[in-house]
């Protein structure tokens, strides 16, 4: 019996496989059996032992390599830690090993930077100076190329005297570090400058201050002295002066002062002295050119009451032996009259008798009062005596004096005075018979009577008046009034209305009332006044008869009618109190008009309530109300109730041709990256608050609340260029005008927008690689393409020729930048093919062969270049 098969026999590929056997015996007679073939690698590469990497300023690290118990060429470790360390420290690369079966080990590696070498030493020279010394940081030099800092926690500059030392500290950075001493000397040895001092002098005084010089160096140079520096008396004076520049360098100098007063005091003018009556002099005072006091003397006398013109004679000496003689004159003089007096007027009844009158004077003599007038009066009229005043120094005034002789009393009535009075018209008293005396003579009464007539012609007034005069003309007079007068106001003859409340329409006429009066004839008007009440239909009216005498004596009666409305205003327009409606057919507020029994003014307040909800799907009702009322708040309330059923009203748009959507639903529709799409764009509503959501379409796009953004769709091959465009129906549910408003949007979302990059053109392809880790260049790439459905089958040969690599489903990225991680699979400069050593392909230049599966190009070949920096 012959078993066959026409399946491979050898497998070196992990998987699992069938071998289909036939078994003949040669008669016609078969069986078929099938045998699985399983290969699997379970056993992980060896466990490399990795020598731990050492340096003192860096270290670089190499990728180690391993054998595995399947493959032939070595495996080389990958890591994602660095493989350079340049600062002090111990770090562990974290290696893996795959094997490309599943089977992976990591093995970690020591790296340590370890610098345990100091600075050089360096010599540092000793820094001098006479005033200052400043230092500057030092420099030396270190095995490793890091920076050496030179640091002392001592000054750095020195500007007093000694010596000094700088201990600088020198390190590496790396925890090495040496201490060298610098000396500094501070020394200065120079005198300070001799200065020529002048002489300081004065007539009062002299002060001297400290005087100065100059150094070598910058410091305070102290001039001090054991003498005085003030000299207020007169002589000549040394001050010996000492400098000192601080350092142990002095040198001293004498000064000469010289005080000597040669100046007079001032001559003063002197005012002359006047009095009228006398006058005491005071010491004058003069100004001198120095300080003390200066003294004014005299012999004369200082003081003169008699009338004349004197001389005092003063010196005056400023003490330093300096005098002047100066005179002063004294006028004594009296110039000024004595007061004028007021003297008072002399007043008497029958006689006045005159005596001599006083007055004052700026002096103390005695002032004398003369007249040749007479000093007695004893007739009546008036008279004048003319007095003279004289002080006894030649100064003399005349003065008047009044005198008046007159009789100032009056006559007076004997009998009692009769006294006003008010009396009716038929009681008027009859006048009485005065008479008189006078302190001088007799006298007669005079009577007289006047009528003044009043307001009417009961209403006057009588005015008597009894007058006495006497021989100087004096009178006395007396008046009495008699007010005659009507008082009694008419009376009404008929019984008088009571007061009543009444509805507009039936306010009564005023009746007709007569009067009757004591004296004269009555007569009764009457009128209305109305007073406005709380609206135009309620007011009251008082309704006045007045009865009238002749002297506007008056008597009233009113009468009050109030008027009320109590009628609110009715519609003339009916109002249909309940209606039953769809939300699409409310009915639009009718136009009512009301009227008023009384009032032209209604006030209409028309109010409507609606119980819709934007956010509850319910039948709600509008509720219409009208509240009338009038002038006087007489209301009415008229109601129209609606009751609504919440119906839908569905809208179906195309959204070709809208919100940047091309014309027509032939148009594939918007490209994906276009941009957002704002789906409240669509309606045709001001109230946008209801809900949007995706009923058919991709869902990679991102709905958010009305905002479409198709942009995160990502291109695959079913949504590529030249692919069948995605359909999207949006639906929206919200309230609007009191109904429930769905809107359904269709569109296109495509990706004809995007035009890819399918030729030989767009192909990028590395032109160097440099597989050490810093993701630069680290693997062998094929972008520009990805997109465009092709496969990438790739060799590359040595420069002998030799394949050493093969892919026939390559990698193949979008576009290549900087600091990208090669993809699974890609070529990182290793030899998988190359027959001989199994590791790291050596530099050098190696050449290429891309081609690419039912593209229509021909095969790409090419150089690139491998490096390992």
């Amino acid at each position: 019996i012959t078993a066959t098969t026409t399946d491979p026999l050898t497998y070196d590929t992990q998987g699992t496989f069938t071998i289909n056997w036939t078994f003949d015996d040669d008669n016609g007679n078969t069986i078929n059996v099938p045998q699985t073939v399983i290969v699997d690698d379970v056993t992980n590469p060896d466990m490399p032992t990795l020598d731990t990497l050492t340096g003192e300023c860096s270290v670089t690290a190499t990728a180690p390599t391993i054998q595995d118990n399947c493959n032939n060429a070595p495996i080389t470790g990958t890591t994602t830690d660095p493989l350079t360390y340049n600062t002090q420290g111990t770090f562990t690369i974290n290696w893996t090993f795959d094997d490309g079966n599943s089977n992976v080990i990591n093995v970690p590696q020591t790296v340590i930077v370890d610098d345990v070498t100091n600075p050089d030493t360096p010599t540092l020279d000793t820094l001098t100076g006479e005033c200052s010394v400043t230092a500057t940081a030092p420099s030396t030099n270190d095995n490793c190329l890091g920076n050496i800092t030179a640091t002392t926690t001592d000054p750095l500059t020195y500007d007093t005297q000694g010596t000094f030392t700088i201990n600088w500290t020198f390190d590496d950075g790396n925890g090495n570090t040496i201490n060298v001493p610098q000396t500094v000397i501070v020394d200065d040895v120079t005198n300070p400058d001799t200065p020529t001092l002048d002489t300081l002098t004065g007539e009062c005084s002299v002060t001297a201050t400290a005087p100065s010089t100059n150094d070598d160096c910058l410091g305070t140079i102290t001039a001090t002295t054991t003498d005085p520096l003030t000299y207020d008396t007169q002589g000549t004076f040394t001050i010996n002066w000492t400098f000192d520049d601080g350092n142990g360098n002095t040198i001293n100098v004498p000064q000469t002062v010289i005080v000597d007063d040669v100046t007079n005091p001032d001559t003063p003018t002197l005012d002359t002295l006047t009095g009228e009556c006398s006058v005491t002099a005071t010491a004058p005072s003069t100004n001198d050119n120095c300080l003390g006091t200066i003294t004014a003397t005299t012999t004369d006398p200082l003081t003169y009451d008699t009338q004349g013109t004197f001389t005092i004679n003063w010196t005056f000496d400023d003490g330093n032996g300096n005098t002047i003689n100066v005179p002063q004159t004294v006028i004594v003089d009296d110039v000024t009259n004595p007061d004028t007096p007021t003297l008072d007027t002399l007043t008497g009844e029958c006689s006045v008798t005159a005596v001599a009158p006083t007055t004052n004077d700026n002096c103390s003599g005695i002032i004398t009062a003369t007249t040749s007038d007479s000093l007695t009066y004893d007739a009546l009229g008036a008279f004048a005596i003319n007095w003279t005043f004289n002080d006894g120094n030649g100064n003399e005034i005349t003065v008047q004096q009044r005198v008046i002789v007159e009789d100032n009393t009056p006559p007076s009535f004997v009998e009692d005075l009769p006294t006003d009075t008010i009396v009716e018209c038929n009681a008027i008293p009859d006048a009485i018979t005065l008479t008189a005396t006078d302190n001088c003579g007799d006298v007669d009464v005079i009577f007289n009577e006047l009528k003044i007539d009043g307001s009417c012609t009961s209403n006057y007034v009588l005015e008597r008046t009894w007058t006495v005069t006497d021989g100087a003309n004096l009178t006395t007079t007396h008046k009495q009034t008699i007010t005659v007068q009507d008082t009694t106001a008419p009376v009404f003859n008929d019984t008088l209305p009571s007061n009543i409340t009444v509805e507009c329409h039936a306010i009564p006429d005023a009746q007709t009332i007569t009067a009757t009066d004591n004296c004269s004839i009555a007569t009764v008007s009457v009128n209305d006044v109305i007073t406005p009440g709380r609206c135009t239909g309620e007011y009251s009216i008082a309704r006045t008869w007045i009865a009238t005498d002749e002297c506007n004596l008056s008597t009233t009666h009113t009468q009050t009618i109030n008027v009320i409305d109590t009628t609110a205003p009715t519609p003339i327009t009916p109002i249909q109190e309940v209606i039953n409606t769809s939300c699409d057919d409310i009915p639009e507020t009718p136009a009512v008009e009301f009227t008023d029994n009384c009032a032209s003014n209604v006030i209409v307040a028309f109010d409507e309530t609606n119980s819709f909800d934007e956010t509850l799907f319910n039948d709600y009702q509008i509720v219409r109300t009208w509240t009338v009322r009038d002038d006087c708040e007489n209301e009415a309330v008229y109601t129209q109730t609606i009751n609504v059923t919440l119906d839908e009203i569905v809208t179906e748009i195309d959204g070709h041709g809208l919100n940047g959507i091309p014309d027509t639903p032939d148009d594939k529709g918007k490209c994906y990256n276009d941009g957002v799409v704002d789906l409240n764009g669509f309606l045709d509503t001001e109230n946008t608050n209801g809900t949007w959501e995706i009923i058919e379409g991709n869902t990679q796009a991102i709905l958010n609340g009305s905002i479409f953004d198709a942009s995160t769709i990502e291109l695959s091959d079913d949504f590529k260029p030249g692919s069948a465009p995605i359909s999207y129906i949006f639906r929206y549910t919200g309230l609007d005008n009191g109904c429930i408003n769905i809107t359904e949007v269709t569109f296109n979302v495509n990706a004809d927008c995007i035009v890819l990059p399918c030729g030989q053109n767009d192909l990028k392809i590395s032109k160097a690689l440099t597989p050490n880790g810093d993701n630069r260049n680290d693997f062998f790439y094929i972008s520009g393409i990805k997109l465009c459905g092709f496969t990438a089958n790739v060799k590359i040969f040595n420069r002998w020729g030799a394949l050493v690599y093969e892919s026939n489903d390559y990698p193949l990225i979008d576009d290549f930048e900087e600091n990208l991680s090669p993809p699974a699979n890609s070529w990182l400069g290793r030899a998988d093919k190359f027959i001989g050593s199994a590791d790291t392909l050596p530099n050098g230049t190696y050449y290429y062969i891309i081609t690419l599966q039912d593209s229509g190009l021909a095969p790409i070949t090419g150089p690139i270049y491998l490096g390992t920096k």
